[in-house]
């Protein structure tokens, strides 16, 4: 059977935590703060594509989507969203240590949260989603392949800039010259 949370190389990762009572607006300034301060925390975790956090105050329900019945949280919930290389269990593992110093902040927060980064991955999985169907854009690239691809990319825009108006001689050695080394 195939895992509803791998796509090719890649992994994807959700967790719904439960926020503590009262402390809905602590987390959401907390979580905004990385932003204002110009903090980018999964840096610190490699192997992550893409990660985001969704405060959740309830489900939305909408009668022209047709569901079955309402739905509702009883307590507004932290979604922790991840795409990421290889294996779950390594990845928490190089999450726990990259976020270490938020821990406490984030998600000891939530119901049963943990205060310390050693409980973290207990706690994400035993939270854990089934993604149901996820599709890497990139499934079988990794981050550091990505990131080379993205600097490939620049680097060949930067040149045609430059290169604008050369002659065609000209141009296929700037671009041997820059290119083949």
């Amino acid at each position: 059977m195939n895992d509803p949370n791998v796509s090719g190389q890649a992994y994807g990762f959700l967790s719904m935590t439960p926020i503590t009572p009262g402390e809905e607006e602590n987390l959401r300034a907390y979580l905004h703060g990385f932003r204002e301060r110009g903090e980018r925390p999964f840096q610190a975790v490699a192997r992550t594509h893409m990660a985001r956090f969704v405060i959740v105050p309830d489900f939305h329900n909408d009668s022209t989507w047709k569901q079955r019945k309402e739905e509702h949280l009883e307590i507004p919930t932290l979604c922790f969203s991840s795409n990421l290389d290889g294996d779950i269990d390594s990845y928490l593992d190089d999450l726990a240590e990259g976020f270490a110093p938020h821990v406490a902040e984030i998600w000891g927060r939530c119901v049963g949260g943990p205060q310390e980064a050693k409980d973290l991955k207990a706690y994400l999985k035993h939270n854990q989603i089934d993604c149901g169907f996820f599709h890497a854009a990139y499934g079988q690239a990794t981050v550091p392949q990505v990131q080379a691809s993205l600097a490939q990319r620049e680097q060949l825009m930067a040149f045609a800039t430059r290169s604008q108006g050369l002659a065609p001689a000209e141009l296929q050695q700037a671009f041997i010259k820059e290119f083949a080394g």
